[in-house]
């Protein structure tokens, strides 16, 4: 019988509320609200951890973790600093003695895999105290270099073309050992054992003579640890294109700070994350450089956060087929704006007949047309016997078209234009890209402090958190809780 635990032991008071009252603190203060929203969340998972009695409560931890990211203290010796030097504090933490940085570096290694949990809770609280329904999402991505050296990179095509060029070479080893040991041996690993069982006297330095035997024990020594380093590689690329060897999860990928203009790889992450009235909702983090693969995936994180979208809005990035088709399956109104959207403004653009985006298609006759009335002769359907395959008759050039894509391009492009659609369209800028804005800018996240995929995501999620909590106490000073779109500017 598993024994059941009493959190409430940890305290040196039996209360109502969850963290100490103190009289130095004002009643709007940012802790005492802070507090507020945290005594409405569940913390069971979180103790279920630290079972045994600790210096500090894990919930008065995590309290103080979050006030200091929202202050700007992003390392665990800033938060020991600030526990030690701050009021505010001092009452997050009920009067408990300060904790030293490693303590706080144990309790985040620890609490690894429940601080999403805890982001979705306190999101789920913040939306009903603010009183926001979750009709419309705006979604964006950027990437943040990761933890590790700029030039440890491996690359995906040059460990094919390595490993390709050493079984050539050890199919070359096993034909001259079974024509010297007169056997019939076909694999390097068999010709090891082989030639390990033998105990080969060994010789090394100027003037010995290395035996055939040995020449042939060091050679399949080589080989087989190269090959097993090339087959460890590709198991942790796997579909990626490369990886770095101090971050094995991070991927290299063009960073927006490209101060040289020489398109210089960093290993880094592809943030996602989805923004409801201001507050970010979900998060992930993705090995894809472009934005294009990462909505599907998404979607279906923010779903099994029981979270109802109706409206995605996203930039140029997201436009796909397969997006299109996934937005409409699962009954959301895509508000994608298209990737010619700008350059379909210029006059240029409007006057040439030739481009993809201003032929005319019959999709009865299966014809196509340019708007001066020429027909583009018809070639061969694609393998996805989606896209149609046309020769231009006058340039004599090959024209690829997708009725299907152009259609649902052409709904979402209605759809931005319309007046809730340009407002739409303006609060994305404001709220999605403002909030990247706040996270890389005001609170410093260009590049992350630590390393593998579970410890950026949980790194990712105090930000989060901290950036919620700071949006939501600038909603109460501006009288703005309930308030989900930013109006248009009429000049």
């Amino acid at each position: 019988m598993i024994k059941a635990i009493n959190n409430n032991r940890y305290f040196k008071f039996f209360q109502p509320k969850l963290f100490y009252i103190n009289q130095d603190i004002d009643n709007d203060d940012p802790v005492r609200l802070l507090s507020a929203i945290l005594e409405e969340m569940d913390f069971s998972n979180l103790l279920q951890i630290f079972p045994n009695k600790t210096k500090v409560h894990p919930v008065n931890m995590f309290a103080v973790i979050i006030y200091a990211y929202s202050q700007g203290k992003y390392s665990t010796r800033d938060i020991e600093f600030l526990c030690k030097d701050s009021q505010r504090t001092k009452f997050l933490l009920n009067s408990a003695n300060a904790p030293n940085h490693s303590t706080i570096s144990h309790f985040l290694s620890k609490a690894n895999n429940i601080i999403y949990e805890l982001f979705c809770q306190f999101v789920e609280k913040l939306l009903k105290l603010s009183e926001i329904t979750t009709e419309t999402i705006y979604i964006d991505g950027t990437k943040i270099e990761a933890y590790a050296n700029k030039y440890s990179f491996v690359w995906k095509k040059s460990t094919l073309k390595y490993k390709e060029r050493l079984e050539e070479n050890i199919l070359q080893l096993i034909d001259e050992f079974n024509k010297y040991f007169n056997k019939e041996l076909d694999s390097i690993f068999d010709i090891l054992s082989f030639l390990e069982k033998l105990k080969i006297y060994k010789v090394y330095g100027r003037g010995k003579r290395k035996s055939k035997e040995q020449l042939f024990l060091e050679k399949a020594q080589s080989y087989v640890e190269k090959l097993n380093k090339y087959i460890n590689y590709l198991e942790i690329l796997g579909e990626r294109n490369s990886f770095s060897k101090t971050d094995k999860e991070a991927t290299f990928m063009r960073m927006k700070e490209d101060y040289m203009r020489n398109g210089q790889l960093k290993p880094g992450y592809n943030l996602q994350i989805g923004v409801i009235s201001e507050y970010i909702v979900s998060y992930d983090i993705f090995h894809n450089p472009s934005d294009t693969k990462t909505l599907i995936p998404f979607l279906e994180k923010i779903k099994s956060q029981n979270i109802e979208v109706k409206n995605v809005v996203a930039d140029a990035g997201y436009e796909s087929l397969s997006n299109y088709e996934y937005l409409k399956i699962n009954n959301y109104v895509s508000y994608i704006k298209p990737i010619y959207y700008e350059k379909a403004k210029t006059r240029k653009y409007k006057k040439d007949l030739n481009r993809v985006e201003n032929l005319e298609y019959n999709e009865e006759e299966n014809r196509l047309f340019r708007k001066d009335g020429l027909e583009l002769e018809f070639l061969y359907y694609g393998k996805d016997k989606k896209t149609i395959y046309f020769r231009n008759p006058e340039t004599e050039k090959k024209v690829r078209y997708n009725y299907e894509f152009r259609k649902l391009s052409k709904e979402s492009k209605d759809n931005i234009e319309s007046e809730f659609g340009k407002q739409l369209r303006m609060n994305r800028s404001i709220q999605v890209e403002g909030a990247f804005a706040v996270i890389k800018e005001d609170m410093k996240l260009r590049k992350l402090k630590v390393r593998g995929k579970n410890s950026v995501k949980r790194e990712i999620a105090l930000f989060c958190i901290a950036y919620n909590f700071n949006r939501y106490l600038a909603k109460l000073v501006r009288k703005k809780q309930g308030v989900i779109l930013h109006p248009l500017k009429i000049a």
